[in-house]
């Protein structure tokens, strides 16, 4: 009965097992999916944060110089009025070496543009097309590509007087190279590519080797292997993934206002999913680790309620000394590593005479302190267990003979010099001992039968005796 009562137990454990295995895999996958997404939104922003610190320090930061300079008070008079160039010359010369940029001045009355490297040359129609074309423009801030050879990204702002007349156009010119090598700094920190697109969708800048400008051709996004013939919206590509020299990325899109530009940036899909498998990978590992320590915790449990159980039915209530039921078990045990065992079957003499007397509440007092004595005569390895009743057993291993009638005669002498006090009287009680010597692969019941065969003889003799079993 108790081995079904425990089969039940194991059942309801292993419901309980996976029913908690399904709720932590349950709150595991929700908590591996937040992360999951936490790290894409980590990774994405970990990408364009620093973006914006190089599209202020590479871009904007041009732009606003070039700005501040047509803003300049001293310059309204130098360009209205005629005068020599070697003045403006030098002021622009100045402003480079502070700088380190090519600052420019293009004359409307004169139709001359002044360079910071001392250069300078007239303003033909059909000959110089950049300022004839800003001219046309409404835009009072431009950029645009300059300087075969070397070739720059200028920012072009307008200067009016104060009648809204065109005086002429200033600004502030950076080198192509200048930005390559910045470029190739943030992909070699960061990994990812970019491209800054004009409203034109011409690739004005890029950190991609085979796309950087290089004279006076400049590519067009819709020529862009990864786009030409897909179908994409290349004015819309925020969030697209395009197949980019053989390797698909993921598209991002930043505005850049100022300019009316668009900076794609170009995230490799293989490191994106590797940093994703690695957060799937870290929150796999430690759910693992949850659910084999709480399994483990479940079943150390378990295994602690089962051993209170057994004990709790391995034991008497009355004398708190293990049962029939341990002693079985425990005999068990012994068979794999004990050479010997001693089995001793004492019984109280003339026990119903007791509770007749006295009652049965004195009759257990008896028994306790049988147990008692019983108990304080043995190796803390060896057990004593009350068989039923006024009967008692002592299993003994691993003691020569000799030892083990010694310690069956001192039981026998203590039980009998023992007296208990109940309701103002004195109790007196003996007890009868027979056991029986041998290995322990023999059957316990044969034990037991051999040992109360001498239990008989002790009690023929006129008991409060000991007795072994002989053949």
């Amino acid at each position: 009965m108790f081995r079904r009562y425990l089969t039940r137990q194991y059942q309801s454990l292993l419901i309980l097992i996976l029913i908690t295995m399904l709720a932590v895999f349950a709150v595991t996958g929700y908590v591996a999916i937040n992360n999951i997404v936490s790290e894409q939104s980590r990774i994405q922003q970990r990408s364009i944060s620093p973006v914006y610190s190089l599209v202020n320090r590479e871009l904007l930061e041009p732009l606003h110089i070039a700005t501040t300079f047509a803003e300049t008070i001293t310059l309204g008079p130098l360009l209205q009025e005629p005068v020599n160039p070697d003045d403006i010359l030098t002021q622009l010369a100045r402003m480079q070496q502070r700088l380190d940029l090519t600052f420019f001045v293009a004359l409307e009355k004169q139709r001359k543009q002044l360079l910071s490297d001392g250069r300078q040359f007239d303003l033909i129609e059909g000959k110089v097309f950049w300022y004839f074309q800003a001219l046309e423009s409404d835009k009072t801030i431009l950029a645009d590509l300059g300087q075969v050879g070397d070739v720059h990204l200028y920012f072009d702002v307008k200067i009016f007087d104060d009648n809204g007349e065109l005086l002429g156009i200033v600004g502030v010119g950076k080198r192509i190279k200048s930005f390559v090598e910045s470029f190739a700094q943030y992909k070699q920190q960061f990994g990812h590519d970019f491209m800054f697109v004009n409203e034109t969708n011409q690739i004005i800048l890029t950190s991609l080797p085979n796309l950087q400008v290089t004279g006076e051709i400049i590519p067009e996004l819709q020529n862009l292997p990864g786009l030409k013939d897909t179908g994409l919206d290349i004015n819309n590509l925020d969030s697209e993934i395009i197949s980019l020299n053989a390797h698909d990325v993921l598209v991002s899109e930043i505005g850049i206002p100022q300019l009316n530009w668009r900076l794609l940036l170009l995230t490799p899909l293989e490191s994106r999913q590797a940093k994703l498998t690695k957060t799937f990978a870290i929150n796999a590992a430690l759910a693992s680790s949850g659910i084999i320590v709480l399994i483990t915790a479940m079943f150390m449990g378990f295994v602690a309620y089962k051993r209170h159980l057994e004990k709790s039915v391995e034991i008497d209530e009355l004398t708190g000394l293990a049962n029939r039921r341990y002693l079985q078990r425990r005999y068990q045990e012994l068979k794999h590593r004990a050479k010997s065992v001693c089995l001793v079957v004492v019984d109280l003499d003339h026990f119903k005479k007791v509770n007749d007397t006295f009652g049965h509440n004195a009759g257990d007092k008896v028994l306790q302190e049988t147990g008692k004595i019983l108990s304080a005569m043995l190796r803390a390895d060896d057990t004593v267990c009350r068989w039923g009743g006024e009967e008692f057993v002592m299993l003994i291993h691993d003691l020569p003979e000799d030892r083990c009638v010694s310690l069956i005669e001192r039981a026998r002498e203590a039980l009998a010099a023992q007296s208990i006090q109940y309701d103002g009287r004195d109790i007196s009680f003996t007890a009868s001992f027979g056991f029986s010597m041998g290995k322990p692969t023999e059957q316990l019941s044969k034990l037991l039968a051999n040992a109360d065969v001498a239990l008989y003889e002790s009690k023929k003799q006129g008991r409060n005796q000991a007795s072994r079993y002989r053949e």
